[in-house]
């Protein structure tokens, strides 16, 4: 028998046993006295119909700049939030989660990130749950529960 038709099993093996990529960023900011409460304390997003699978890993590294809040990496965003703001996907948005909404037509914008492609944050506390859909629908969002 063939050598590489005896080792093709255990790199295929190899190939599966690794771990899956990290497919969402869970958010969580904690309240300082010396600014003003952030609307939404505790959030998770997804990144849906974008080709960089390197993206979340990018986006969700902890920023030295905003000490109050803590970024880690999971699988999947959990379960028990209580609204979902579904927005499109703007180049910017790679590197801030929160900017979202529609890309310029005139081609102001690099065109790095396709129509289709949204980003999905799903919200578990807030200090005002009315102004985080106020937030999500002002910056073209759509937002469920």
């Amino acid at each position: 028998m063939n050598l590489l038709l005896r080792i093709a099993p255990l790199f295929l093996l190899g190939a599966f046993s690794l771990p899956a990529a990290a497919q969402s960023c869970y958010v969580h900011t904690e309240t300082s006295g010396a600014v003003p409460a952030p609307v939404v304390t505790e959030q998770c997003f997804e990144f849906h119909g974008l080709d960089k699978d390197d993206a979340i890993d990018w986006v969700c590294q902890d920023n030295e700049a905003v000490e109050n809040s803590r970024r880690e990496i999971r699988d999947s965003c959990p379960e028990g939030h209580f609204g979902v703001c579904t927005a499109p996907m703007t180049p910017e948005t790679l590197a801030n989660e929160r900017a979202a909404g529609s890309q310029a037509a005139n081609g102001t914008w690099p065109t790095t990130v396709d129509d289709d492609a949204r980003v999905v944050t799903y919200h578990y506390h807030a200090s005002d749950r009315a102004q985080a859909k106020v937030d999500c629908e002002s910056s073209g969002g759509t937002w469920s529960r």
